[in-house]
Formats: C-alpha cells, sequence, structure tokens
C-alpha cells in the first residue's frame, strides 16, 4: 500500500505569484492616489458632498490597508522563495561533499547508508 505523499514547492511559482503581488500593490497604490485627488466638493448639495468625502475616506483607508497587506505578503513569499533556494542548495552542497568524501560513488554510501 503506497500512500506516499511528496511536498513540493514551486519556487518559480512562488516567484510569479511575488511579482503578480507586486503588479496590484502599484496599481493600488495608483487608485489610491487618483483617489486623493478627486474633489468631492461638486456633487450637488452639502449632503452629498459630505457622503462622497466619507465614501472617499473610507475607500483611501481600505486601499491603503489592501496595498499594505500585499506588499508583506509579496515580501514573505520572497524570503521563503530564497530560503527554499538557499536550503536546496546547501543540502545539495552536502551531499556533493559526502559523495566526494565516500569515492564518488552514491550506490549505498550515502550520508545515510
Amino acid at each position: 500500500m503506497s500512500n506516499s505523499r511528496q511536498f513540493k514547492v514551486d519556487v518559480q511559482e512562488l516567484g510569479s505569484l511575488a511579482a503578480r503581488l507586486e503588479h496590484c500593490t502599484e496599481s493600488m497604490k495608483h487608485a489610491s492616489s487618483d483617489l486623493r485627488s478627486a474633489s468631492t466638493g461638486d456633487l450637488g448639495s452639502a449632503d452629498i458632498d459630505k457622503a462622497g468625502a466619507e465614501f472617499k475616506s473610507s475607500w483611501e483607508y481600505g486601499i491603503d490597508q489592501i496595498t499594505q497587506l500585499t506588499d508583506a505578503i509579496k515580501k514573505g513569499l520572497q524570503t521563503t522563495a530564497r530560503a527554499y533556494n538557499e536550503t536546496d542548495s546547501a543540502i545539495q552542497q552536502a551531499l556533493d561533499k559526502g559523495n566526494r568524501q565516500h569515492g564518488g560513488s552514491s550506490a549505498g554510501t550515502g550520508p545515510f547508508g
């Protein structure tokens, strides 16, 4: 009964996702900038102007929060991808060193056997 599951990390996909999140972050920054420059004082009446200002303020805050969270996720993915690459490299170097110390043959002479 072979039900072995392998854990795989696609480091390139992590990098790709980080790049897409960077694009989202930049889009949010532009949207926030556009919203800040919009005027709510020309909507028609004092009540509408007030409602427009409240809406604008809420959306500015929300967009800023989304921008910060997206940027934090992007940075976390980049750090994770870097850690996986460094770990893979260290493991490969250790295995290579072990093989060299045991005559270069990997058949039964690895670090565990």
